[in-house]
């Protein structure tokens, strides 16, 4: 049976964890000094609602981040396959085989659309085959994720140019002139 918590819920989950610690030893911090004044009627030494207050939520934080830290190394080698997957799709788009290039490019991005390098070098295949739509999609998604790309808004531009949208190819266009000169 598969766990039906998403990777992104899974690590808010974790953050939430550390988050909960982190206020816990505010909260004991706030407690011992309201004791320590006599602010609270506990008949217990401010040093142990502290100490303990600080023992647990110190513990809570770790259990967080050792929990996020075994998520991203459970990772590691699906990371290692991708990149080796992308690689081999860098050498067909050297080789100038866009459809190839294009299709590997696709499987490393996923259907979440989310390696910014497969993103954009799709766009870049799309765009040696004539497809402006798919140069428009790719680079839409890396831009979500890349904002700051001159050379990725540039392309949308002359996407969106080729396909007689000149309002959103002057838009691209300004966005990649205010990003400046390429050296």
């Amino acid at each position: 049976m598969e766990d039906s918590q998403s990777p992104k819920s899974d690590t808010k989950n974790k953050k939430i964890l550390m988050l909960l610690g982190l206020l816990f030893i505010l909260g004991s911090v706030a407690t011992a000094w309201l004791v320590g004044w006599s602010y609270l009627p506990i008949d217990v030494e401010p040093s142990v609602i502290l100490g303990l207050g600080l023992i647990i939520g110190f513990t809570m934080i770790c259990c967080g981040s050792w929990m996020f830290t075994m998520t991203m190394s459970q990772r590691i080698p699906e990371y290692g396959e991708l990149e080796i997957k992308f690689e081999s799709g860098m050498d067909l788009y050297q080789d100038e085989e866009w459809e190839k290039a294009l299709e590997i490019f696709k499987e490393v991005m996923g259907p979440e659309m989310n390696h910014k390098r497969a993103l954009f070098y799709a766009a870049k295949c799309c765009e040696q085959m004539d497809d402006f739509e798919g140069v428009k999609q790719y680079c839409k998604y890396y831009i979500k994720m890349q904002s700051k790309d001159r050379e990725a808004w540039e392309m949308l531009a002359n996407a969106h140019k080729r396909l007689f949208e000149y309002e959103e190819a002057e838009d691209a266009l300004k966005k990649a002139q205010k990003l400046g000169y390429r050296k």
